[in-house]
């Protein structure tokens, strides 16, 4: 560890990040019964344990007859039929030999009934008979009980978001809510004098502020609450200000630009008047100067004020954050293995994260293309990303041909075919 002329730790991507979980994990949600409806997206706070078997009874498969598989050991045979059972309904009688019961989809076995015969291997002139035209083994076409899940079977663990799989469960053992973990709101403050809102003019020297709403649909995204949004001048005051203005209203406040070692870096200036705060140089390309700590017990982000670099520190690092905040079992995104189709070069020690996108197929190979430009203000070399190659610390040349690691930040990827 080392400290600059200007204070600034320099820190490792993998100590930043133990850091930040180990801050974060010590701060997971209360929880909260949400209906079953309204649960998509949201984290799971309870396991899932089966208090009964699924199906709970054997059911038939199929629209057809449930017959002795004795019976129909030579074909073609004719049953008499009983009766006949929708879903829904159970079986009045027995199946005893040279006898049939008509059963629907989901309907239960009857009793003495081995097997299901689909309807389209019968045919029938009288609701009184059947024609049976096959063989069929013992079982066939015939849900036994438990088939799904026993009594007893933990079906999901706490710690998982809530996709529409995880509801379906929740349905199926009779759940009409959902015990999650309640959303952390996340403040953002952007600073800088330069800065507009989308459908305002632009003066001179201005830019628009793409960056504050980047990142509150990128909190969304992680299934957390953006809370109060502001944007605030080049002033250490003003952004101390609206610190303490956000900081009673939200669990995670976000502060984007005015981090770097410029003379008119706002929240640099700032951070000496608020709680228990770090400046960090982070090994990590894009977004190496960042801060972390806490304000009156909230987590604290300082971000780079470049677009691309705010994201990519988000998502390498605030990400994991809250879903530590939410109580996730699993902090990161899935990753893939791809070839680098062109030489990258990078710097020792600094872990690297490259835009790409993945082309190819998982038969032929996966290449991970460079986006464009890697430059930190590169805003479209974000939207066309599959996800962030990853250059480890160790290398200083990546030689085309290589296979790297590739953090798949899309969630609906579907690698984009070769022409």
């Amino acid at each position: 560890m080392s400290i600059g002329a200007e204070g600034r730790r320099a820190i490792s991507f993998d100590d930043a990040r133990a850091t930040i979980l180990a801050a974060a994990s010590s701060r997971v949600m209360p929880t909260e019964f949400v209906p079953l409806d309204d649960s998509l997206g949201r984290t799971l706070r309870e396991d899932l344990i089966a208090e009964e078997p699924n199906p709970r009874f054997a059911n038939s498969a199929m629209d057809g007859y449930a017959v002795r598989s004795a019976d129909i050991a030579s074909v073609p045979v004719s049953l008499r039929v009983l009766e006949v059972v929708p879903a829904g309904r159970v079986p009045s009688l027995a199946v005893g030999p040279g006898e049939a019961i008509k059963v629907m989809t989901g309907a239960p076995i009857p009793e003495g009934a081995d097997v299901v015969v689909p309807v389209e291997r019968t045919s029938s002139s009288s609701p009184d008979s059947v024609s049976v035209l096959v063989s069929l083994p013992i079982g066939e076409h015939v849900r036994p009980a438990g088939e799904d899940f026993g009594a007893g079977e933990k079906l999901v663990s706490s710690g998982r978001g809530i996709d529409p799989g995880v509801i379906a469960i929740l349905a199926a053992l009779g759940h009409p809510t959902a015990e999650v973990s309640l959303l952390p709101r996340v403040a953002v403050i952007s600073t800088g004098d330069e800065l507009v809102s989308p459908g305002e003019d632009v003066g001179p020297g201005q830019i628009r502020d793409s960056n504050s709403h980047t990142i509150r649909a990128m909190i969304r995204a992680a299934g957390c609450e953006p809370g109060p949004c502001w944007r605030v001048v080049d002033d250490a005051d003003a952004v101390a200000q609206a610190v303490r203005r956000v900081v009673d209203h939200c669990e995670v406040i976000i502060t984007l630009g005015g981090i770097s070692a410029g003379d008119f870096d706002p929240v640099k200036q700032a951070l000496t008047s608020m709680g228990e705060i770090e400046l960090w140089k982070v090994a990590m390309k894009p977004g190496s100067p960042q801060a972390f700590g806490t304000v009156e017990g909230k987590l604290f982000f300082g971000l780079p004020g470049n677009p691309v670099s705010s994201a990519v520190v988000f998502e390498m690092l605030v990400r994991p954050a809250l879903y530590a905040l939410l109580g996730r079992s699993n902090l990161d995104r899935p990753s893939i293995r791809a070839m680098l189709p062109v030489e990258i070069s990078s710097i020792k020690n600094r872990r690297d994260f490259l835009r790409v996108r993945l082309t190819g197929d998982m038969t032929n190979g996966l290449l991970a293309e460079l986006t464009g430009t890697q430059s930190s203000g590169a805003l479209s070399s974000l939207t066309k990303a599959s996800g962030l190659a990853v250059i480890a610390e160790s290398v200083e040349s990546q030689r085309a041909g290589t296979i790297v690691h590739v953090i798949l930040t899309d969630s609906e990827l579907r690698p984009t075919p070769r022409i």
